[in-house]
This record gives structure tokens, sequence and C-alpha cells, in this order.
């Protein structure tokens, strides 16, 4: 992609047709006796460049996206700025709270994930695709895949610029640890480290928070097209769900004819599996397929049908790996012990018994920490720190067996395996830490206090920081925005969950985080944490990177959540700002009130003003009271309503009604413990026998244990344990602040569900194209072949087509 003077100009043609393709495109589906060619459900990461290239060979396309367009959230889905902020807004990110407790998300809008997740852009090699057949049968035509993500690449990816001191350091540690040779810019994964691609615009040595996001509706625009344009033949329809396929099951095979979808909500529920799988909330999925049929209350809208032509049609399911099984399962599809309660439920029948559809479902368990930037900035003394996603990489396998081959490939074990870096700066890591609250043990991240507070830090420190509100975070702002993040993961990833449905039609998931038999996956995190700390340790961080201590940036955050509890939690003297009968913004006359305030305010009672308040009053505190009190009332009653759905977490042992405990409760209690843990500078350790050891002859593991010593001078969010070296306190860091990547893979293999067209086997005129068809996800990052995938399939269906014009 073309970057400098050229990319600008390619950037504001790319603005202009953004803006206007959902107005013209997105607002009409086909009339209801108007069959198309192909349907494609789901316009993300596969289903925009799979309706695209159906489209260019002049097919009637009807591609059905559940949510709206990025247009209408334009804050949350262009800036590269807004990365991790944007899962907490319901309208373009749906939660997906797991059987095992563990909270995920799925897209809802045009672009899908592409608009909504880190932007990177890795391709894989030929090595990846060789395993995929071998282990599961997946036949991938390569060079049809190298031509794909060719025809992606051009349009949307580019190096991440790279912040030159930063960048230097991170580079020099990485290859002081053997992850070489440093290649430079490179758009696959490789064996070292690499300057990585991403669909982030690249603006040169600026980085600015600003930097525009390439998603895959840009695929839509038709840029490589002559003349360039969105072909004629594509219709694009939001805000619309589809809900079943509808088959034809006259004849010997079962053959696909139509989807019957309705209007879509105005925001999506939790999808909340242990809900689902158990206590039964509200109506299933399963008893509203009525045709013709008005849900009324239940938000249903009249439900439609999209047909397919007779001849050659074709109806693909790019919903992703967790919904689209879920759609199948609704329509007859799937594990007949699954599908046939179902079926009984809503009085249809078993169409094809697929036991593998749902399975194999995987996802990575991460590993992350957040160092601070000294002041000012480096390179840039006005003070304004880089904004990176992924812009140094890195991968090393890791041999700890002499039975360990040379290049053991894909066929990794708990002694052969890989450790991966990425990294990630500035605003987008606090977004990302806020949106996940990977920063609090897993435990403890669904109790109010912890609600209340992710809401408040969404609103100050990633969005209004001028408010009157927000002033009790503003110190913590300049801290936020110099972090740096580093992630480590598992990179092939052996732990496996499932995706199912109700009785009802109510998703199910199961995420299987660390469950793996052997171990791999927990021991591959354990390492990816100690190679970052020592990559932190390496001594190249000494001139850039805040110090652990009381004055750090980790003790003032941790105090500063305490000091919010114990203001909301504490009773004022007087009873205006508690008043229940104020309705409305509590704040939306504040700059009168202040103004009031201020003339009656005498020149003793300014000097005596507790210092950092500003021109604040007593009254303007008041206010600040009053609005922090609706908040916790706000955070509690979710809570307790989630409770009462039987979806949120309750108190004690006996499960009972959620309560607000401020500063006297867990989450208190727990930033309290941080705070003290994070207040102690490390005193250098009594010389020991290892350390004599390490006088008299150097070694790898003196280096090891120089590296992790000095790691612990630097101030890290969450705060880790004192002894690095303990193998135990190291696996829980990674169980308690550990989080999910939205890698989901698996669920409809290639081999297993459908072939290498994506044809399900045993149906005509099906199909399934995303991230599901992968039986084991790429080394790095998924995005780049979900994009490919959408594209191959579709040329798949231009090759054909050609063969029949012959």
């Amino acid at each position: 992609m073309m970057t400098g003077a050229g990319g600008s100009i390619f950037l504001l043609v790319v603005l202009i047709f953004a803006t206007v393709l959902p107005l013209a495109r997105c607002q009409h589906a086909p009339e209801a006796d108007e069959d198309v060619d192909y349907v494609v459900v789901g316009g993300g990461a596969a289903g925009i460049p799979l309706a695209y290239t159906l489209a260019e060979m002049g097919k009637t396309v009807l591609l059905i996206e559940r949510g709206g367009v990025r247009t209408e959230n334009k804050r949350e889905t262009y800036p590269i700025k807004a990365y991790g902020i944007e899962l907490l807004n319901k309208d373009i990110a749906q939660e997906v709270l797991t059987l095992d407790k563990f909270l995920t998300h799925v897209p809802s809008l045009l672009c899908g994930g592409t608009c909504i997740n880190g932007g990177v852009y890795i391709e894989e090699t030929a090595e990846y695709f060789n395993f995929l057949e071998e282990k599961f049968g997946s036949k991938f035509d390569k060079q049809l895949v190298n031509a794909s993500y060719e025809w992606v690449r051009q349009q949307i990816a580019q190096p991440m610029g790279l912040p030159k001191e930063y960048s230097e350091a991170l580079i020099g540690g990485l290859t002081d640890l053997d992850f070489k040779p440093y290649v430079g810019p490179s758009v696959s994964a490789t064996i070292g480290s690499w300057n990585g691609f991403s669909i982030f615009e690249n603006d040169g040595k600026h980085l600015s928070p600003d930097r525009f996001r390439f998603a895959s509706d840009i695929l839509a625009l038709g840029g490589l097209a002559e003349p360039p344009g969105p072909p004629s033949t594509l219709k694009i329809l939001t805000r619309h769900e589809v809900l079943k396929v509808e088959f034809d099951t006259s004849g010997e095979k079962p053959k696909a004819t139509c989807v019957v979808y309705r209007a879509s909500p105005g925001e999506f529920d939790r999808i909340d599996s242990r809900a689902n799988a158990g206590l039964k909330t509200r109506p299933g999925v399963g008893e509203k397929l009525d045709v013709g049929k008005d849900d009324g209350d239940d938000g249903g809208k009249e439900l439609k049908r999209a047909c397919i032509k007779e001849e050659g049609g074709e109806i693909f399911l790019s919903a992703g790996a967790l919904m689209s099984p879920v759609i199948l399962m609704n329509s007859g599809v799937g594990p007949k012990d699954v599908v046939e309660k179902v079926m009984k439920k809503k009085g249809g029948k078993l169409v094809k018994d697929i036991p593998q559809l749902g399975q194999n479902l995987h996802e990575r368990w991460s590993v992350q920490f957040g160092v601070f930037f000294k002041k000012p900035a480096p390179e840039n003394p006005a003070g304004e720190f880089p904004v990176t996603i992924t812009s140094v990489n890195g991968m090393k396998q890791l041999r700890l067996s002499e039975d360990c081959p040379e290049d053991f490939g894909f066929n990794t074990t708990p002694e052969c395996l890989y450790v991966s870096v990425e990294e990630g700066s500035g605003a987008t890591f606090a977004g990302l830490v806020v949106s996940t609250r990977a920063a609090f043990p897993v435990v403890i991240r669904t109790l109010p206090e912890v609600d209340f507070l992710a809401d408040l830090l969404t609103e100050c420190v990633v969005e209004k920081r001028d408010t009157l509100l927000c002033v009790i975070f503003r110190p913590t702002f300049e801290c936020t925005d110099r972090t740096a993040g580093w992630i480590a993961f598992p990179p092939v990833p052996k732990s496996r969950g499932f995706v199912t449905v109700s009785e009802d039609g109510e998703p199910i998931v199961k995420a299987g985080y660390l469950t793996d038999e052997g171990g791999e996956d927990l021991n591959t995190a354990v390492l990816g944490l100690e190679t970052l700390l020592r990559v932190l340790g390496s001594g190249r961080f000494d001139e850039l990177l805040d110090r652990r201590g009381p004055q750090s940036c980790v003790i003032y955050i941790l105090n500063k959540l305490v000091d919010v509890l114990i203001l909301t939690t504490r009773a004022l003297p007087f009873p205006f700002p508690g008043d229940k009968s104020l309705g409305g913004d509590l704040l939306a006359d504040l700059d009168e009130l202040s103004f009031l305030g201020r003339e009656q305010e005498s020149d003793e009672d300014k000097a005596a003003r507790p210092k950092g308040t500003g021109d604040r009053t007593l009254l303007q505190d008041a206010l600040v009271w009053a609005e922090l009190q609706k908040r916790k009332e706000a955070a509690l009653e979710k809570s307790r309503k989630a409770w009462r759905e039987g979806k949120g977490q309750g108190e004690g042992e006996g499960d009972a009604e959620p309560q607000w405990r401020g500063d006297k409760g867990p989450v208190a209690d727990w930033l309290r413990e941080q705070v003290a843990l994070a207040s102690e500078v490390p005193a250098e350790p009594e010389s020991g026998l290892e350390d004599l050891k390490c006088e008299l002859v150097d070694s790898e593991e003196c280096e090891r244990r120089r590296q992790l010593k000095h790691a612990q001078q630097f101030a890290i969010l969450p705060t880790l344990p004192t002894d690095l070296y303990d193998r135990e306190e190291m696996e829980g860091v990674i169980k308690t602040h550990g989080n999910g990547m939205w890698h989901w893979s698996g669920s409809s293999t290639m081999g297993a569900v459908v072939d290498e067209k994506f044809r399900v086997h045993g149906i005509d005129n099906l199909n399934i194209v995303d991230a599901g068809v992968f039986g084991q996800a790429s080394r790095m990052n998924v995005q780049a072949h979900s994009l490919m995938a959408g594209r191959m399939a579709g040329s798949q269906r231009a090759m054909e087509q050609q063969e029949d014009n012959r």
C-alpha cells in the first residue's frame, strides 16, 4: 500500500468512498420475489472480500450484516487510539461469557473484527498450510492463497511505523535473546524479529493516535478494479440478523435454498453460556422462526426470506467461528444429539448430522504487562508519545530437550515449542487494559466496583478528559499515555473448547483455555512472560522506562482507584448532592453553578483548598460526588440484574445478591495489596552459591538470572511477584491476569466439516468461509488468513464460472 503523499491522496479517496458506500448500498435488500445468485451471511474479515469477489464476476450478491456501518461509530472504528476501548461499545461488539467464566466478544458491524481489533496483519507461510493438510486434511491451493494474500495486502496493509529509540531498544533486547535475525519489515511470520504489518495508516515517524484503520469494508470499494468502484450487483443489508438457513430435503442430498432474517435489535445482549446451558432467562431463538410472525415485546421484527437462484445459487456463512455453527445448529445441521433437541422444541427436523461442527474450537490465552516511558517522550520533547501496535514482533523456536528436531514446524510439544512477543504503546494499550480489565484478577472482574471503575476509566482516561467528573483522574492521563504494553502467547495453542446451542437454540461457548493435557499452553505462556521480563531487564531500556518505587505511575494509578472507591463510598455531611429526587445529568448546569460558587468563595477558602483541585469549589466537589453516586448505583444495578437472570457473580459461597463494598470490599483490598507490593524497591539479594558460580564462570543461566533481577527494578502493571524465579507464582500471574486474544478458530474445520472449496460436506449450495475453517490457528494472528479466505473462496467460484463458459 502507498505511503507518503501518494498514500494521503489514496486515503482521501478511501474516506470519501467509505462515507458514500454505506449510504448508497447498505439500505435495501432485493424484493421478496427476487432471488439472487449468492447470499453471504456476515460482513467481516472474510465476508466482505468474499461478497465483493462474487459480485465482481457479475453475479447478484446479497450480503447480510447484523450490525451497522462504521460511519455510525467513527470515534471507535476509525483511529488507532480507539483500539481496546471499542469493545465496550455494545453497538459494535457483543459480549460472550463462556461456560468457563471467561469474557470475550464477537463483532456486530460491517467490517467485523477488522474494525475493532489491533489491526495486526501477518500472513502465514507454506509450512502452515502443509501442516493443515497433514493434520486435518485441509487442502489449500497455495498459488491461490498467495494471490489472495496479495490482493488484500495491496489495499489495506502496510508496515507499522517505528519509534526510533524504543524500537531500537526492543529489537536489541530481542536479538540478545536469540530472536534473530532482525529482518526489517515483513508481512509473514518468521523466525527471528521483524517490523510488523498493520491495517492502520503508516504516517511515517509521526505515529499519530488518529491514524486511519483500513478495515475490510475498504475491500468493497473496488480500489483495484478497472474502473475503480464497487460492483453494481453487490447489495449490502445492514442491521439485519440471519436466524437460520432453509433447505430442500426432497432429493438425495439436502439443498440450501434461503436464509431467514429479521431486523436486528438496537444492540445485542450479552451471550451468557452458563445461563443458556442451565437457567432459562428469555425465549430461545428457536421460538422465533415462524416466517411472517411479529415477536412483539421481545424486540423481534417481521421475519423475511432471502433466497438463491435454483441454478448455481449458493449460500455462504461468514459469521465467524462462534456464530456460523450456531446458525447451522438452529437450521437442523450439526451434531445429531444437539440438533434433534433444538428441532423438537421448534417443530423442525434434523437436516444433516455433522458431529464435528462446533468442535475443535480454540483461541489463545495471552499474558501482558505495561511499562511506562520516562518524561519527556523519546525523541519528542513536546511530550507526545508514540502510538504503535506490533511495530516489532518476535518468534523463536525453543528446544528444552535434546530430542527436539532441528525444525519441528507446527508439531510442538511441551519441550519443543515457540515463544512469541508483540508490543503496543500509547493510548492503545491503555484502552485494551480498560476494556478487558486485564489489570484485575479474573475472579473479581465482574464485581460492581470493577464495573464502576471500568466505566469511569472508559469515559475519563480515553474519551472525555476535560469534564469536571474526570478531574479526579486527570493526573493519570499522562501515565496512561506513556504506557508500552508487551504481550506473549502460545503461537500453537493446544487447548480446545467447543461451541454448541441449548435446546432453545441459544449459543453455549466453552473456551478451554490452558486445559491441554500436556500443559504445553501454560508452559509456553510462562516462558513467554519470562522472555518479556528478560527483554525488559536487558539493560537497553534503562534510559527509556520508569523505575519501580513509591513515585511510580503504577503506585499513582492504583492509589487513585482506591481514592475513587473511598470518595464514592463515603457519606457527605449534607443532603443536597445525594438527593434522589434530582434527575437527569447532575453536571448539566455546572458552569453556572460553579460561577456562583466561586463568587462566594473567600481568599482564605481558596488558599485552604486542597492542592490539585484547581478552580473547583465545594459545590463542584459535591456535584462530582453526586454523579459518582449515580454511576455506583448504575453499576450495582447492572450486577444485580445479571445475578437475577443467572448471568452474574454473586456474593460469597452462598451466591447472594451482589452488594457495594466500596473501599471495604475485595476490589479495594486487592488494590491496596498491589500498592504495597509495587511500593517495595527490590533490595539486592544476598550473594549465594549461584551468584558465586556466575562470578567465576558465566553462562546462559547466569545471564537469565541477571536479566530477571534487573527487570524487577522497573514499574510494571499489573504488579508482578517479587520472586520471578518461582514457577508457581509465574503461573499464578498468567492465570490471574491473562486474557483471550479473540483469535477463535477451528469450529468448522476444512476437511472435517467443509471441503477444499469451503462447501459443507453432504449439503448442496451451502458453504462456510471464516476463521472456523482453520483447524489450527496460525502462529501469530488470524486476521490476514481470514481476509485471504474470503477472496480465495470467491476466486474459486470465478474459476468455476470460467470453466463452465468454455
